[in-house]
C-alpha cells in the first residue's frame, strides 16, 4: 500500500471511530435536542457574536441554504436573534439570545462532561501524549486558527 493510501486508511478508521466515541451521528446530539451541526451553529454564534450567515458558512464549510433553515428554526425557537446590518440591509449580525445562550452553555457541558468521562482513566503521561497527537495532527492538517 502506498504511503498516502495508508494515511488516508488511517484517517478513515480513526474518523470512523471518533464519530461513534463522540455519538457525532446521532440526530440528538448527546441526548439534547440538536445534531451535532446545530450544535456547532449555535457555538460559532457564541463564541463570534454579531457575526454574519456568511461568517458561518465560511468557517464550518456549511452549505448556505442549510444554515438558512438552522438559523430560521433557532429563530423560531428563540434562540438567536437576527438583526440588520447597517452596511447591508441584506445582511444580518447573529446574537444569542438569553434562552439561547443557556443552550449552548449546555451543549459545552454535555460535551466537556462526555469527554472528561472519556479521560477519565487515563494518566497524566497519557493525557500529555494525546494532547501532544491532536497539537500534532492541527499543526500538520490544519491551517485555520482554532
Amino acid at each position: 500500500m502506498a504511503m498516502n493510501d495508508e494515511i488516508c486508511s488511517k484517517i478513515r478508521m480513526f474518523n470512523r471511530f471518533y464519530t461513534v466515541q463522540m455519538e457525532l451521528l446521532s440526530s440528538n446530539y448527546l441526548g439534547s435536542d440538536y445534531c451535532v451541526t446545530e450544535t456547532r451553529v449555535l457555538f460559532e454564534i457564541k463564541n463570534h457574536s454579531g457575526c454574519m450567515q456568511s461568517d458561518i458558512v465560511k468557517a464550518l464549510h456549511i452549505d448556505k441554504s442549510y444554515l438558512s433553515r438552522i438559523i430560521r428554526r433557532f429563530s423560531a425557537k428563540g434562540l438567536v436573534e437576527k438583526s440588520k446590518c447597517e452596511g447591508d440591509k441584506r445582511a444580518g449580525k447573529l446574537t444569542l439570545t438569553e434562552l439561547g445562550n443557556a443552550e449552548t452553555e449546555n451543549l459545552i457541558a454535555l460535551t466537556n462532561n462526555r469527554i472528561t468521562s472519556q479521560i477519565s482513566g487515563l494518566d497524566q503521561s497519557e493525557c500529555n501524549a494525546l494532547s501532544a497527537a491532536f497539537d500534532t495532527v492541527i499543526s500538520i492538517l490544519g491551517k485555520e486558527e482554532y
